[in-house]
């Protein structure tokens, strides 16, 4: 039968070994628990006894926290009371375009955006439409892009499957405004 010895056990002793039993924190010989300083202790910069002493260094306070209540509210930004809606910018405004908003070359957009969505520079601001491709009609998001007129469009994967566009090709649609 064999006898093994875990070394680990030990390995974690051994910055201990070199202190006496008052560094380590210990109470007394051969006791086993350790006690936490949260002062720092002053050594001597050289261990001649001529050389001047370290200075103590300041720890930083320890940070007093709770953990946070699931089912609690979120806590409330400066200026605004829990349970108060965020306050909203105005938008400009601006006449709502409707009917035939032209016709446009789109590509297909991020994939990870889910949605019917087409981004496109037919319009100035968000809003609902309806795009026209091959006799299809799908209801979409009408986004814009921000680019010139006649840059093109992006569209969402999910709106080229309801159309039957295809996906690696560029369709032309013709966008409708509500």
């Amino acid at each position: 039968m064999s006898i093994r010895i875990s070394l680990l056990p030990l390995l974690a002793l051994l910055p201990f070994a070199a202190c006496t039993d008052n560094e380590a924190g210990l109470d007394g010989p051969g006791a086993s628990a350790v006690t936490e300083s949260t002062t720092p202790v002053v050594r001597p910069a050289s261990l001649d006894g001529g050389g001047p002493l370290a200075t103590p260094v300041a720890l930083p306070a320890p940070i007093q926290s709770e953990p946070l209540d699931p089912l609690s509210p979120p806590p409330a930004a400066e200026g605004i009371a829990i349970g108060e809606p965020a306050p909203i910018p105005a938008a400009a405004p601006g006449p709502a375009r409707t009917g035939q908003l032209g016709t446009t070359v789109a590509s297909l957009g991020s994939p990870t955006s889910p949605g019917l969505w087409l981004q496109t520079a037919l319009v100035s601001e968000p809003g609902r439409g309806r795009i026209e491709y091959n006799g299809q009609t799908v209801e979409v998001e009408l986004r814009p892009s921000g680019g010139e007129p006649g840059s093109g469009s992006q569209i969402s994967l999910e709106a080229m499957r309801a159309l039957g566009a295809p996906l690696t090709g560029l369709p032309e649609l013709t966008v409708y405004g509500f």
